[in-house]
């Protein structure tokens, strides 16, 4: 009785790896995707509006507070700006490049440091002919939202 089940399993087990064995049959011919078109690349900054600086110019140093601020250093919006430091409220940056953005900004590439924490920021500082401020974000930044500072005297 054994050797009666033993053939159909064998004869089972024999077809399997016959269909296995079987090469697949041959792709559709696809048709011919349309080939990608490159994107345009991003104009070069002409060097007339962009320079690579090894500081931040004197007129953006000094010490900066909200316009209702009381430029004192326990204000929390007041920002100390140094030829190569920043200096915020509960963070301290170094600036590891800065370039200039037109005649009256520039952009400036800082390593934070504050609260325990590290990271990288980017910052546009624009100066306004009333000698105002106007740090706003470069990149991703949601909770970030432009504020303009008057200069404080020291």
């Amino acid at each position: 009785m054994r050797i009666a089940h033993a053939a159909p399993l064998a004869l089972s087990l024999a077809v399997a790896l016959a269909a296995c064995s079987q090469e697949p049959d041959a792709p559709a011919e696809r048709e011919a995707e349309p080939a990608a078109v490159p994107t345009p690349a991003a104009p070069e900054p002409e060097a007339e509006t962009a320079q690579v600086l090894d500081a931040i110019p004197a007129r953006f140093r000094g010490a900066w507070d909200a316009l209702d601020g009381d430029c004192s250093l326990s204000s929390e919006l007041r920002i100390e700006i140094g030829a190569t430091t920043l200096g915020f409220y509960e963070a301290r940056g170094e600036v590891t490049d800065v370039m200039t953005d037109g005649e009256d900004a520039i952009i400036a590439s800082l390593a934070m440091e504050g609260e325990g924490e590290r990271w990288t920021m980017t910052r546009r500082f624009a100066l306004s002919a009333s000698d105002r401020l106007t740090p706003s974000p470069v990149g991703e930044e949601a909770d970030f939202e432009p504020m303009t500072l008057k200069r404080c005297e020291t």
